[in-house]
């Protein structure tokens, strides 16, 4: 099963939009961040209680920031924070729908 969010990230330097892939495989998670023109590789788990606990960088111009980062999902919302030994950037997102992914890419 793979999902798509739109998400925002407050970072340091103000909010940043991006798309959020994720593909379960049983509790093991894998996908992407697209984030200000870069495409961040993710994994992870997803816990027993539905929170998911992602390891991946944040690429950005200046540098590339290693971050673990929970996330809480509920009824195709996230929450969630990720944390860097520089920052700490709360999340928030939305499910993109299938049909609004396959209308996207007509």
């Amino acid at each position: 099963m793979t999902e798509r969010y739109q998400v925002t990230i407050q970072s340091q330097m103000g909010p940043r939009e991006g798309v959020l892939t994720l593909s379960y495989q049983g509790s093991y998670v894998t996908g992407s961040l697209d984030l200000v023109g870069y495409v961040n590789t993710i994994q992870g788990v997803q816990a027993e209680d539905g929170t998911l606990h992602l390891f991946h960088p944040i690429q950005t111009i200046v540098s590339t920031i290693p971050c673990e980062t929970v996330l809480n999902l509920q009824a195709g919302n996230l929450r969630g924070t990720s944390t860097s030994k520089s920052a700490r950037m709360r999340w928030k997102g939305t499910l993109i729908h299938p049909e609004t992914q396959e209308e996207s890419e007509l």
